[in-house]
């Protein structure tokens, strides 16, 4: 009888998702990361298959972890195993590191609580993570990036035959035409790099070799997503159509962010990209190749410089300190292969299309 019932909810759970995109979420779980999730369970359109954890970005691991497997029980849309791993905690190369107080923040769920889960975290490293998910999928499968791309850049390194599984990679960093966003004035006033977007900043490295490797890419930088300010009013309307769980819990973020609101600063960084992976028309842009620039340096900037990390590189080599005004900067290059860069979107109806699909029950 109970192997007549797992088969039946097999079935029916492929019957559910037979139109959805079977979708990798790659993330560093901040606070826009919260709410990307949250968009891709509760969309009809996404199957996620497997959830990877960028922890040289804003989390750390184990709260990271903790915090993902929360939110996949608070949606109310998971009732099968999702496996959920950390990468490295630590760039490929360089000392960057984002702000302690962001990390704080994204470790907490910016001090929202919602009931622990029991689901735990897998044993396996991200990259092992992504091969598994793309090795069992039955068709190609949306990759979304919304963190530094180190898990990327060693899942690449690893399983160079996986590419053929991916049906695009869509990216969340970089500035093509507009200045860059690692200067913020509470926390970055003087740091001297004015081109480069925080994700790619924080492991250059690793972004070089992702846009070196050919994969069919979509570039959700600062180009677009300028455009999609969280403003009082947006905040407010989200307020009045909150309805199920993973609603309301966002409406709490927002509470607790009011000062991240009213600063000005705040945008729907990786929450459009997960948008825009599943559903494209969403990204109006054009084709550009781009690398990564990064450059040695013995003068390191101290403020983004974490000298507790190893003095060694996974690949055994000493790391070397970057050069915090240059990192990150992408740099029009034909040799590289084309992406989309997305430039263009509708702000109104990213808002609206955001709030319509959180409150599906």
């Amino acid at each position: 009888m109970m192997k007549k019932y797992l088969l039946f909810a097999m079935l029916l759970s492929a019957s559910l998702f037979a139109n959805a995109k079977p979708v990798i979420f790659d993330n560093d779980m901040a606070i826009d990361d919260w709410a990307a999730l949250l968009y891709l369970l509760h969309h009809p359109k996404s199957y996620v298959i497997a959830i990877t954890l960028s922890a040289s970005g804003e989390s750390h691991c184990k709260p990271g972890l903790a915090n993902t497997n929360a939110l996949l029980n608070l949606s109310g849309k998971v009732k099968r195993d999702i496996p959920v791993a950390c990468g490295d905690d630590y760039p490929l190369d360089g000392y960057f590191v984002f702000p302690e107080a962001w990390r704080k923040d994204s470790d907490t769920l910016s001090g929202v609580r919602i009931k622990a889960s029991a689901r735990t975290g897998s044993a396996l490293r991200a990259a092992e993570i992504i091969h598994n998910a793309l090795t069992n999928a039955t068709e190609p499968v949306t990759l979304i990036a919304t963190g530094p791309l180190t898990n990327i850049a060693q899942w690449l390194e690893r399983y160079p035959q996986d590419k053929s599984k991916i049906d695009q990679l869509v990216i969340m960093g970089g500035a093509v035409d507009v200045p860059g966003n690692i200067i913020v004035p509470l926390f970055t006033r003087d740091h001297p790099n004015t081109t480069a977007e925080w994700n790619i900043f924080i492991d250059p490295v690793a972004a070089d070799k992702v846009f070196a490797a050919g994969l069919p890419m979509v570039l959700v930088g600062l180009d677009i997503t300028n455009s999609v300010r969280v403003t009082t009013q947006v905040a407010a309307d989200f307020k009045k159509s909150a309805k199920t769980r993973s609603a309301k819990f966002w409406d709490d973020v927002l509470d607790k962010n009011d000062w991240f609101i009213n600063s000005n600063e705040y945008y729907f960084w990786d929450t459009l990209s997960a948008m825009i992976a599943v559903e494209p028309e969403l990204c109006e842009g054009d084709m550009q190749s781009l690398r990564v620039d990064y450059q040695i340096t013995q003068t390191p900037w101290q403020q983004t410089t974490d000298y507790s990390m190893p003095d060694k590189r996974r690949d055994g080599k000493a790391r070397n300190h970057l050069d915090a005004k240059t990192a990150g900067t992408l740099i029009k290059d034909k040799s590289y292969p084309a992406v989309k860069v997305c430039r263009k979107t509708n702000p109104d109806n990213i808002f609206k299309l955001f709030r319509e699909v959180l409150n599906k029950q």
